[in-house]
């Protein structure tokens, strides 16, 4: 007569090699992750820099851009109704903030020259935002 059924062993061994593959796949899984988080900040911070731009040149509005390190957030700040208006975004905890400046979109688009500097713990690269003259806008530079 067959024995259809699993014994105990092999059902320990199939265990043992799922909770394996589970195991090694976490980190993978949770690079990923960082990754996309990553991306999405950046792409976030373009978006805010291009309203920023928009509202200097149809609407003549300052935005503040500062890094608040307690929060380790950066802030694009303008008054809309003579009311302060904050658009905040969290930096990943993988991205350390190793330089930035606070400055100003002017309400005619000038900014001054400078560059913010912060580096991922994903790759170890460094980013370098290159902020230019007037509507210019920012490059960002690896190395």
């Amino acid at each position: 007569m067959k024995h259809h059924g699993f014994t105990i062993l092999e059902t320990i061994i199939v265990l043992v090699l799922t909770a394996l593959i589970v195991t090694f796949s976490f980190p993978s899984l949770s690079r990923s992750k960082q990754v996309v988080t990553e991306r999405e900040f950046w792409n976030d911070f373009r978006q805010e820099w291009q309203a920023a731009q928009v509202r200097s040149k149809t609407r003549h509005i300052e935005t503040a851009v500062t890094f608040d390190s307690s929060s380790y957030q950066i802030e694009f700040t303008w008054l809309e109704h003579y009311q302060p208006v904050k658009k905040r975004l969290t930096v990943p905890e993988t991205l350390l903030v190793r330089k930035f400046d606070d400055f100003k979109m002017h309400e005619n688009g000038y900014t001054k020259p400078r560059t913010q500097e912060l580096q991922s713990s994903i790759n170890g690269k460094t980013y370098l935002m290159r902020i230019q003259l007037a509507w210019g806008g920012y490059r960002i530079e690896t190395r």
